[in-house]
Protein backbone atom coordinates (compact mmCIF):
# COMPACT_ATOMS: atom_id res chain seq x y z
CA UNK A 1 0.00 0.00 0.00
CA UNK A 2 1.29 3.33 -0.80
CA UNK A 3 2.03 6.06 1.56
CA UNK A 4 -0.55 8.72 1.48
CA UNK A 5 1.37 12.42 0.59
CA UNK A 6 -0.96 14.34 2.96
CA UNK A 7 0.60 18.00 1.53
CA UNK A 8 0.50 17.22 -1.99
CA UNK A 9 -3.71 16.04 -1.26
CA UNK A 10 -3.89 19.00 0.84
CA UNK A 11 -2.58 21.41 -2.36
CA UNK A 12 -4.69 18.98 -4.65
CA UNK A 13 -8.05 19.93 -2.52
CA UNK A 14 -7.21 24.12 -3.27
CA UNK A 15 -7.45 22.73 -6.61
CA UNK A 16 -10.06 25.77 -8.29
CA UNK A 17 -10.25 27.86 -4.93
CA UNK A 18 -10.32 31.42 -4.84
CA UNK A 19 -10.28 33.50 -1.93
CA UNK A 20 -11.52 37.09 -1.69
CA UNK A 21 -9.34 38.89 1.11
CA UNK A 22 -11.15 42.23 2.98
CA UNK A 23 -8.96 44.50 1.01
CA UNK A 24 -10.56 43.25 -2.50
CA UNK A 25 -7.20 41.22 -3.46
CA UNK A 26 -7.75 37.87 -4.65
CA UNK A 27 -6.31 34.63 -4.16
CA UNK A 28 -6.43 31.83 -6.80
CA UNK A 29 -4.85 28.37 -6.43
CA UNK A 30 -4.68 25.42 -9.42
CA UNK A 31 -3.38 22.39 -8.58
CA UNK A 32 -3.56 19.09 -10.30
CA UNK A 33 -1.30 16.30 -11.12
CA UNK A 34 0.01 15.04 -14.17
CA UNK A 35 2.78 12.81 -15.85
CA UNK A 36 6.18 13.50 -14.37
CA UNK A 37 8.10 15.01 -17.16
CA UNK A 38 11.69 16.87 -17.34
CA UNK A 39 10.11 20.01 -16.86
CA UNK A 40 7.49 19.05 -14.43
CA UNK A 41 9.81 16.14 -12.66
CA UNK A 42 7.07 16.54 -9.33
CA UNK A 43 4.35 15.13 -11.27
CA UNK A 44 2.30 18.57 -10.25
CA UNK A 45 1.14 21.21 -12.46
CA UNK A 46 0.17 24.42 -10.40
CA UNK A 47 -0.43 28.19 -10.71
CA UNK A 48 -0.83 30.20 -7.16
CA UNK A 49 -1.21 33.80 -7.99
CA UNK A 50 -2.10 37.10 -5.92
CA UNK A 51 -4.36 39.49 -8.27
CA UNK A 52 -5.37 43.30 -7.08
CA UNK A 53 -9.29 44.42 -6.59
CA UNK A 54 -9.38 45.46 -10.26
CA UNK A 55 -8.25 41.36 -11.39
CA UNK A 56 -5.25 42.29 -12.99
CA UNK A 57 -2.38 39.74 -11.44
CA UNK A 58 0.51 41.05 -9.64
CA UNK A 59 2.16 38.19 -8.50
CA UNK A 60 2.43 34.20 -8.58
CA UNK A 61 4.32 30.98 -8.90
CA UNK A 62 3.42 28.32 -11.98
CA UNK A 63 5.06 25.76 -13.10
CA UNK A 64 2.94 26.68 -16.57
CA UNK A 65 5.64 27.25 -19.07
CA UNK A 66 9.39 27.65 -19.79
CA UNK A 67 11.83 29.90 -19.32
CA UNK A 68 15.12 30.63 -19.89
CA UNK A 69 17.84 28.36 -19.12
CA UNK A 70 15.82 26.26 -16.82
CA UNK A 71 15.07 22.72 -18.16
CA UNK A 72 12.11 23.05 -15.08
CA UNK A 73 9.47 24.87 -15.35
CA UNK A 74 9.01 26.48 -11.89
CA UNK A 75 9.28 30.00 -11.55
CA UNK A 76 8.10 33.29 -9.70
CA UNK A 77 6.14 35.75 -11.53
CA UNK A 78 7.57 39.13 -9.46
CA UNK A 79 5.80 41.71 -8.05
CA UNK A 80 5.83 45.25 -9.14
CA UNK A 81 8.65 43.79 -12.01
CA UNK A 82 8.02 42.34 -15.04
CA UNK A 83 10.35 39.53 -14.38
CA UNK A 84 10.67 36.43 -13.99
CA UNK A 85 12.62 33.87 -12.00
CA UNK A 86 13.37 30.38 -11.25
CA UNK A 87 11.72 28.75 -8.11
CA UNK A 88 13.13 25.27 -6.89
CA UNK A 89 10.29 23.84 -5.96
CA UNK A 90 10.81 21.49 -2.50
CA UNK A 91 7.29 20.34 -2.13
CA UNK A 92 3.95 21.32 -1.68
CA UNK A 93 3.72 22.66 2.03
CA UNK A 94 6.74 24.72 1.31
CA UNK A 95 5.34 25.87 -2.25
CA UNK A 96 2.34 27.05 0.18
CA UNK A 97 4.36 28.54 2.58
CA UNK A 98 6.81 29.95 -0.02
CA UNK A 99 3.82 31.59 -1.91
CA UNK A 100 1.98 32.89 1.00
CA UNK A 101 5.25 34.70 2.76
CA UNK A 102 5.23 36.94 -0.65
CA UNK A 103 1.51 37.67 -0.77
CA UNK A 104 2.22 38.58 3.38
CA UNK A 105 5.29 41.01 2.09
CA UNK A 106 3.25 42.72 -1.17
CA UNK A 107 0.18 42.88 1.31
CA UNK A 108 2.20 44.78 4.11
CA UNK A 109 4.05 46.87 1.51
CA UNK A 110 1.15 47.99 -0.34
CA UNK A 111 -0.53 48.49 3.11
CA UNK A 112 -3.04 46.46 3.41
CA UNK A 113 -2.97 43.92 6.03
CA UNK A 114 -5.40 41.07 5.74
CA UNK A 115 -3.97 38.93 8.48
CA UNK A 116 -6.31 38.19 11.54
CA UNK A 117 -5.81 40.12 14.35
Amino acid sequence: MAAINHELEFLLSLNGVEFRLLSGHVIKIDARTVAATGSRPHGLKYSLTLHDASGQRIYGMDNAHGIRRRSEYDHRHQYGRRKIVGYVYRGPAELLADFYREVERILTERGNDDRPH
